[in-house]
This record gives structure tokens, C-alpha cells and sequence, in this order.
């Protein structure tokens, strides 16, 4: 501020002084007009060289000033910056923010009736899905970025909370007759708007503007994609706005931690596939949802009522129409991933997984696929070369963070993944799915009080999660000696409730007992469900002919442990 001013009063008084040096001279008896002095008396010449002097005296003071401010104050006040939820922690180097990253927060509903908010969530959405195909662009993860939907922090601390440099926002105005979109691309460090635009279209012309903006705000961010590869990246999949429609309604419900809502999201995705038979991303998004269903160790596991063998029905048929109508190579690689881990086919999982991960760096599905099969098959070496490349990225985005610790503790040495858990909740401590995962691996590295701490966060924000709330409060009893607070959690807990019963049961050190409750799966055939519990280091598989059959094609062996954390024989007072 300083400078600033000095600069202000100089061009404030530059042009009177101007008019005074042209009118007036400088003499021994104070200022008198030129015309009343002879040549003779005149010291112009030496005023002149004092001036001379004086202003080379200024200017290597100001060089100076320059000098200081650039190599000593400036580094000095942005290492005084501190991190995303911190007062002190400071972002190495190697940490900084790239500047090809964006986050796209969710869109504001403006709508007269305020009710277009799928309409907003949805394209919102789709234009991150379409951005985070576009392989030198760094996008945050919805789950990031969407916790910001009606926030009134500032879009630079947003960015810096969510470590990109740049943000997308925008609103949405819908009637029947006619949809407004505004978008608006915000470069976080200085707040500068890069790019904006207003859609006033028909509702006919949704996709194109989806379209649309995915394509101008991939090369606003410069990226090295040609203008056909951003044409391509930015199809929607579908040109019935009907299905468009249902497929964003879809996605705004999918991922809501209610059930009911996520039914109903499978219900919208029907839709979008039975209006067009060649949407791909609707068939992909309805064959996840069978998917999990045959997976119990997925929160929402059970909740149709199906049999096993009609889910796989449904999952085959839906995945294979995927496949078939893929809009790029890419997607018909992700498609086939999820059809090699219903199979069991870990080995061509990993490959499928690493050659999307050639086109798309930073495909976090595939990254989790290879992180979850490295701790299914006790692939130490691919989970940690995976983890590995993942650490920086953790440290610079809080969803990868959560990926890492979700993971590291089934792959790294326990103390190590210990220590990067709790490195990782004081650098992202606003991210409440970072602290779940990171109380069960603090408690994997013996660390109770860190884990309580953890836990305790974790209900601070998030104490609306049910069943499975009280089951870390009850993990973390068993830690600190609470034996019958697991036993009486465990007499509550229906038998559908597969995942939960096997944990609480191998917690109480009943390891036959949590055998035999998973046996029924056994005597179904369902060997994929029970091949969901080899994410557990301490699930033995020896107990199940089916599933050791497949770990002996895929040459695979494992070595159970029981956890740290498990319950002590008797109650301790």
C-alpha cells in the first residue's frame, strides 16, 4: 500500500509540477518567473545536476525496494498462506495447484418455482463427467465439489479448500417454454473471469448446451485435445432429450445416502435406456446399480429383493448393451471392467484398468479398481506402485485423499499408512468421509486416541448415517475394551445385514460363527458376493470351495489377520 500511494501522489502532482518548472525557477532568493531573470544570474545548470543527483538516488532506491519485495517480502507472505482448514500448515512445492484443474460446483436453481434443482445438479454434472474425460484436465470429484451447493464462501477459498485453480459455476432459469443457462469460468487466484456465457434456448436444445459448455470451457483451460477429440469427449450419448432428461434426473438421486433415492435413481436410468435403446451411459449407470446390489459389503446392499441369479440377469444384459453402444474406446474400456469384476477376472481387470488410466490419468474409477483388486489378490507390489503415484495427488486433492487412506491400510505397512492418515485428516479437516475411513486405519496402526479423535469428527459432521454411525462408535468401544457394546449391537443387527454381522462377529473373536453367517452365499453359488469380503485383510476364504476355486485360477493366496482393534474375551470395567 505503501508503494501505491507514493505512486498516487506522484502522478497527482506531476502536472502542477510541470506548469511551476515551466513558469518558474528555483533561486538563492525563493521562486521567481523565468522572465525576471537575466542568463546571467540564472543556476538552472546546477539545479539541474542536484536533480540529476536526487533522482539517481531515488531510483536504486526504489530498484532496491523492487529487489526486497520480490526475493525476500513476497516469499515470505505467501508462505505465510495457510492450507485449506489449517492456520499453519503450508503447501510444499511439489504440492502446488496445477493450473489445468478446475472444479464445477453445482448450479443454482433460479427457476421461478425453484424446482429445476435436477435440472441444475444434472448438468452440472455431466459437464464434470464430460471435463474429466479430457486427459491433461485435473477435475474434482463430485463428492468434492458438490459440498459447496449453496455455500457463501468465497470462490477463491472454495478453490483453495478443493486444490484447483480454477472454478466453474453457473444458474439455471427453466420454465416448459424456455431454459436460460448462465456459466461463468473463475480463475481462482486472482478472481478473474476467463469465459461466460448465457444459453436462452428452447428445452429441446438441453443437450446442445451441455454439450457446448463442456467443449468451451475445455478450451478456455487450453487443453491439448484437438477440436474433433473435444467434439467427441463433450457427446452426451444420446440425442432424445426425453432420455437426456430422465438420465440427469437419474444422476442427481445416485448419489444421495438415502435409499429409496437411489432406487429411484435406477428407475430414471430404466427410463433413459428403454426412451433410447442406444445410451450407453444409461445402460452403464443400470448396470452398476445391480452391481452393488449383489455386493453385501455395499451400504444399499439387498434392497430390491431379487435373487442373486436375476441380478446377474440384469447386470449382463445392461453392461453388455453398453458395451455394445460405448460412445468412445474409453467408455467400452470402463464397461468392460465392471464386466471382468462381475466375473471374477481379476488379472483382465488390471489390464483393462491400466490402459484406461493411459488415456485418463487421473480416472479415479480406475484407480479404485486397481487398488481394491491389489488388496483382494494380496498384490502388494501393484498396491503400492499405485499408492505410490497417488500420494501426491492426495496431498493436493481432499477425494484422493480419502482414496488413499480408504486403501492404504490393506496394501502398506499399518504404521506407515497410520501415519499418512493422520497427515492427510489435518491437511483436508473438513472432509468428513476422509475421517471414516481413516478411524478404522488408524485403528489397523494400534492408534486408539487418534482414531477416537477421528471418529468423533466424523460425528461432528455426519451423525445422520444410521447403522453404520453406531458401528464405528462400536469398533472404536471394542478398541478402548468395550466388549459388550459390540455384543449388544451385534443381538440388534438383522441377519440381512451380512457385512455388518460378519464384523461385529470377527471383532468378537467368533471367526467360526462369522464363517457359517456367510455360508448361505456359499450354498447359493453366489461367489461374487463373497468375494466382496477379500477387500477385509482378516477374511479367511478356506471356508468357501467356490471362492477358493477362482483364487487358485487367479493364483492367488492370502494370509487372513485378525485386526488390532478386536474385542477383548471378557468385558474390562
Amino acid at each position: 500500500w505503501a508503494l501505491r500511494g507514493v505512486i498516487l501522489l506522484l502522478v497527482i502532482g506531476f502536472i502542477p509540477a510541470l506548469i511551476v518548472s515551466w513558469v518558474f525557477e528555483l533561486t538563492p532568493e525563493g521562486l521567481k518567473r523565468d522572465d525576471e531573470i537575466s542568463q546571467s544570474e540564472s543556476i538552472a545548470p546546477q539545479t539541474a545536476r542536484r536533480m540529476d543527483r536526487m533522482l539517481l538516488i531515488i531510483v536504486t532506491l526504489a530498484l532496491a525496494y523492487f529487489a526486497l519485495d520480490k526475493f525476500v517480502l513476497a516469499p515470505t507472505r505467501i508462505a505465510a498462506i495457510p492450507v485449506a482448514g489449517s492456520s499453519t500448515a503450508t503447501v510444499p512445492e511439489s504440492q502446488s495447484v496445477t493450473d489445468k484443474s478446475i472444479a464445477v460446483l453445482p448450479f443454482a436453481d433460479f427457476s421461478a418455482q425453484g424446482d429445476q434443482g435436477w435440472f441444475a445438479d444434472g448438468l452440472a454434472e455431466e459437464v464434470l463427467n464430460a471435463l474429466a474425460r479430457t486427459p491433461d484436465l485435473l477435475v474434482s470429484a463430485r463428492t468434492s465439489s458438490f459440498r459447496y451447493k449453496g455455500s457463501e464462501l468465497a470462490i477463491p477459498q472454495i478453490a483453495k479448500e478443493l486444490g484447483v485453480a480454477h472454478v466453474l459455476e453457473g444458474s439455471v432459469r427453466s420454465t416448459s417454454e424456455r431454459i436460460r443457462v448462465t456459466a461463468q469460468l473463475i480463475r481462482a487466484a486472482d478472481g478473474f473471469q476467463l469465459w461466460s456465457q448465457t444459453y436462452d434456448r428452447d428445452p429441446a436444445d438441453m443437450i446442445e448446451i451441455q454439450e457446448d459448455l463442456a467443449r468451451q470451457i475445455a478450451q478456455a483451460m487450453q487443453t491439448s485435445m484437438d477440436p474433433a477429440a473435444l467434439s467427441a469427449m463433450a457427446k452426451v450419448g444420446t440425442r432424445s432429450v426425453e432420455a437426456y432428461q430422465a438420465y440427469i434426473r437419474g444422476l442427481f438421486l445416485d448419489s444421495s445416502l438415502d435409499g429409496s433415492d437411489r432406487k429411484r435413481s435406477y428407475d430414471y436410468f430404466e427410463q433413459a435406456r428403454t426412451l433410447d435403446p442406444n445410451f450407453a451411459a444409461a445402460h452403464a449407470r443400470s448396470a452398476g446399480f445391480w452391481l452393488r446390489q449383489l455386493e453385501p459389503t455395499y451400504a444399499f446392499f439387498g434392497m430390491t429383493g431379487e435373487t442373486p441369479e436375476h441380478m446377474a440377469q440384469l447386470f449382463s444384459e445392461r453392461i453388455e448393451l453398453a458395451i455394445t453402444h460405448a460412445a468412445t474406446a474409453t467408455d467400452r474400456l470402463s464397461y468392460r471392467v465392471q464386466k471382468a469384476r462381475r466375473d471374477l477376472r481379476f488379472r483382465e481387470a488390471i489390464e483393462l484398468a491400466r490402459a484406461i488410466l493411459a488415456e485418463r490419468p487421473d480416472d479415479r474409477d480406475a484407480i479404485d479398481t486397481l487398488l481394491r483388486i491389489a488388496a483382494k489378490i494380496s498384490d502388494r507390489e501393484l498396491g503400492t506402485a499405485t499408492l505410490d503415484k497417488l500420494w501426491p495427488q492426495a496431498l493436493a486433492r481432499p477425494e484422493l485423499a480419502q482414496l488413499y487412506v480408504s486403501h492404504a491400510y490393506r496394501i502398506l505397512d499399518r504404521r506407515k499408512a497410520a501415519d499418512q492418515a493422520q497427515e492427510l485428516v489435518e491437511r483436508w479437516p473438513d472432509q468428513a468421509g476422509l475421517f471414516y475411513v481413516a478411524n478404522r486405519t488408524l485403528l489397523w496402526g494400534r492408534r486408539v486416541e487418534a482414531a477416537a479423535a477421528a471418529l468423533s469428527r466424523w460425528q461432528s459432521m455426519r451423525s445422520n448415517v444410521g447403522s453404520w454411525n453406531e458401528f464405528l462408535r462400536v469398533r472404536q468401544a471394542c478398541a478402548e475394551g468395550r466388549r459388550v457394546e459390540a455384543e449388544a449391537m451385534l443381538a440388534q443387527v438383522p441377519e440381512s445385514e451380512l457385512s455388518q454381522r460378519w464384523q461385529l462377529l470377527m471383532m468378537l473373536g467368533r471367526q467360526r460363527e462369522a464363517a457359517e453367517s456367510l455360508q448361505p452365499l456359499e450354498r447359493a453359488g453366489n461367489t461374487f458376493a463373497l468375494a466382496s469380503f477379500l477387500v477385509y485383510p482378516e477374511f479367511d476364504p478356506t471356508p468357501f470351495p467356490s471362492l477358493m476355486k477362482i483364487l487358485e485360477r487367479e493364483n492367488v493366496q492370502r494370509t487372513p489377520e485378525l485386526p488390532p482393534f478386536a474385542c477383548p474375551a471378557q468385558q474390562t470395567q
